[in-house]
């Protein structure tokens, strides 16, 4: 059966996703009817984080304000997020202090490269810029923290952040690759806050670019799981600010291979805003545990380097669950957008801590 039509333009609910900013009671939507006095608690300050001393994320500004034109850093580790509101809860984590609009603007190669490949409209052609990074420590690693501004869902035909990823694994030189942010539940099981450490991504294409060669192509990185600070991170840290998610609170879960479901979950790229439902009308069940709107790319691109390429991981925190199928859909869009809304920030803290986590526990 063909999915309900609906008159909520998908590429525009995109881009309310990525550029929603929970600071800003202007960038809310209003069909999402969230009342003032919700607007007023959704944002309240992070309460500070009880880092293991020596393994606390630092930031380090460089020494000179580098040209928004220059090259990246090198470091060992890129963490690369997408949204307004995944940047600052990142920001909030890993680079405390430096909030996600302090970060160091970049541009290289946009007006050359990039610009003439860019839909009008997309986050990247009215920001006029690649993205923005800060570099930061944890322990002796040293971690390039940015935040994208091309996105498989907005920029058009020509997938420039594809090109992007080569340009920001040649820059940095990085050895292990984080792609994380929100991500909407597949299934019933996985629920709101939970995050899922995947070693697998998919794509599931059945827009823009159901016809490329890639649209159900499936990518595995190499690299295990590290298991040596994810039980502090659970355990200790993510408590702290759990109390932002709706009660009751259940126990949150991370999903890894080795974790409950033990198959190394999957984490599936769509080319539009899909979300689960009880009645799996965009049929994502049985393709992975959590389905988001580029993490795939990494996969392709990795693939394009063969050995070269980095080890990676896609951290994903569900934003959304499991939504109610037999609402119609226009409501059932509404409603993924108001829990993003109001929760996208908080549940980001979570797969915040995990890339914490995995890169503290790295050998």
């Amino acid at each position: 059966m063909a999915p309900e039509r609906s008159t909520i333009d998908d590429i525009q609910l995109a881009q309310h996703i990525i550029e929603f900013d929970p600071s800003n009671p202007e960038t809310y939507a209003p069909w999402t009817e969230l009342s003032p006095a919700t607007l007023a608690t959704t944002h309240p300050a992070l309460q500070p984080i009880p880092w293991p001393e020596a393994e606390a994320p630092r930031p380090r500004p460089l020494a000179a304000t580098p040209r928004a034109s220059a090259p990246l850093p090198q470091a060992d580790y890129l963490v690369v997020t997408w949204t307004v509101a995944e940047a600052q809860a990142l920001a909030d984590v890993l680079t405390p202090g430096y909030p996600s609009f302090a970060w160091y603007p970049y541009t290289h190669f946009f007006a050359s490269h990039y610009e003439g490949d860019i839909r009008p409209g997309a986050p990247a052609s009215k920001s006029r810029r690649l993205g923005t990074y800060l570099p930061l420590t944890i322990g002796a690693k040293k971690v390039l923290c940015f935040k994208s501004e091309l996105h498989l869902s907005q920029d058009g035909v020509k997938l420039p952040v594809r090109k992007l990823w080569h340009q920001l694994l040649g820059e940095t030189r990085a050895r292990v690759v984080i792609t994380t942010g929100t991500a909407g539940a597949i299934g019933a099981d996985v629920k709101l806050g939970d995050v899922v450490l995947g070693r697998a991504v998919r794509f599931d294409c059945s827009r823009t670019f159901a016809r490329e060669s890639f649209s159900a192509e499936q990518f595995h990185s190499p690299l295990a799981v590290p298991l040596r600070r994810l039980d502090t991170a659970m355990q200790k840290l993510i408590p702290v600010n759990a109390g932002m998610l709706p009660a009751p609170h259940h126990r949150l879960r991370f999903y890894y291979d080795g974790a409950p479901p033990r198959e190394a979950p999957t984490v599936v790229t769509t080319d539009f805003f899909a979300f689960d439902n009880s009645v799996n009308t965009y049929k994502l069940q049985g393709l992975g545990a959590a389905v988001e709107m580029g993490d795939a790319v990494l996969g392709l691109v990795c693939q394009d380097l063969g050995s070269a390429a980095p080890g990676w991981l896609a951290i994903r925190n569900a934003s959304d669950p499991q939504i109610d199928g037999t609402l119609p859909l226009d409501e059932q869009k509404k409603t993924a957008a108001r829990i993003y809304e109001r929760y996208g920030y908080w549940t980001t803290v979570g797969s915040a801590i995990a890339t914490w986590a995995v890169i503290a526990g790295s050998p």
